[in-house]
């Protein structure tokens, strides 16, 4: 791993380094030949080479290798390739630029949608994330045109050739806008991972602290402990384990039965938080009962476990995360109130559970029938 992470930095910096000897090549030529938009564009693109050193010294944020890649990469096509290179005059650079753009600031704006939807700042569908990652990365791309505009007005750069090279460039735009957003729908509804919405996972993943509050990053074990000195009641229950029987020592399908009905009963109410590796009394237990390789196998374990029985379509009404406490890790699961009744599946039968005060029951027959237009026909 740590071979492959100083193979990784040692080609970051190998194309850093010759991007910004491209970089000096192209400010000196364009010097030298009296073209000066190249020139001004040369010196800020050297001056985009060094932001993220910038960011890692201002504010201790270290940009992945293949986030600052890509950047120099587009830095590059678009200074030295495309107007030294005259890689401008074949018919798809421009398009593949004005692409690689839209990419980029779809990503922008899908990530700080999910990043401010994960920590619970905003409550919004995957449907409405992915529509504004589209109109984030449109209305750039449209604000770039204009700038296009007013710099062919004010010093006659040509940058806009008519009227219909602007219309190309914005449905260029659309297109990759709607790539992204496509892609960040697809992760947030179904909980699956393709290459874009795994840039946007590991990029906020790597750093969580960056996109917390100091009062989030300061207080959060403090909070969960607060939390779990109340004990439990209609929103709040503690289970000691995810899969484990504590008195066998062995896997039990009736363990992740209980968690599983707890989680549905929290979609049927008014949604609730179920604390994994915490007992009865409050006493924090920890995961290692469980005995998972790795933290990542128990969010996948717990994610099969609801897609299985609960169903994809609600994974988005269900967020959870391992907390580490002094004493040992916990699992936060937070629940939100379905739009609709959920039967857990159980072999080749269905099950309706609800939150009644601080335990949870088992409807059947017309209970469920009276529960339904209850509580869920009137919303």
């Amino acid at each position: 791993m740590k071979k492959g992470r100083a193979s990784k930095n040692k080609a970051k910096f190998l194309i850093i380094n010759f991007i910004r000897l491209m970089l000096v090549f192209a400010f000196f030529e364009a010097f030298r030949n009296q073209r000066t938009l190249v020139f001004y564009t040369s010196i800020i693109a050297l001056g985009v080479t060094f932001i993220p050193n910038f960011l890692n010294k201002a504010f201790k944020m270290k940009v992945p290798a293949d986030f600052e890649i890509m950047l120099l990469l587009f830095v590059y096509g678009l200074v030295f390739l495309g107007d030294i290179k005259g890689f401008f005059d074949f018919w798809w650079w421009d398009i593949f630029l004005n692409l690689i753009a839209a990419t980029a600031l779809g990503l922008i704006g899908l990530t700080v949608l999910f990043v401010l939807n994960k920590e619970e700042r905003i409550d919004a569908s995957p449907a409405i994330i992915a529509i504004f990652a589209f109109c984030f990365a449109f209305a750039a791309g449209g604000l770039w045109e204009i700038f296009e505009y007013g710099m062919d007005n004010l010093f006659n750069f040509n940058l806009q050739e008519s009227s219909a090279d602007t219309m190309k460039d914005l449905v260029v735009n659309s297109i990759g806008a709607l790539f992204v957003s496509l892609g960040g729908y697809y992760y947030l509804k179904n909980g699956k991972v393709i290459l874009i919405s795994s840039l946007i996972k590991k990029f906020v993943e790597k750093y969580p602290k960056f996109f917390r509050s100091e009062k989030v990053k300061k207080n959060h074990p403090e909070i969960m402990k607060e939390l779990i000195s109340k004990g439990e009641n209609r929103k709040l229950e503690f289970k000691s384990t995810l899969r484990t029987n504590l008195h066998t020592k062995e896997f039990d399908k009736k363990i992740e039965h209980s968690v599983l009905k707890t989680v549905s009963a929290y979609l049927n109410s008014d949604g609730g938080t179920l604390l994994v590796g915490v007992s009865d009394d409050g006493t924090i237990l920890g995961l290692n009962s469980d005995k998972f390789e790795n933290h990542d196998k128990l969010n996948l374990h717990l994610t099969n476990m609801i897609k299985h029985h609960i169903g994809n379509e609600y994974l988005p009404f269900i967020r959870h995360e391992i907390i580490r406490l002094d004493e040992g890790h916990v699992l936060k699961i937070d629940c939100k109130k379905s739009k609709k009744p959920i039967f857990m599946k159980v072999k080749d039968d269905e099950e309706f559970y609800i939150r009644n005060g601080p335990s949870t029951a088992k409807l059947r027959g017309s209970s469920i029938l009276d529960y339904v237009n209850h509580k869920f026909d009137k919303e």
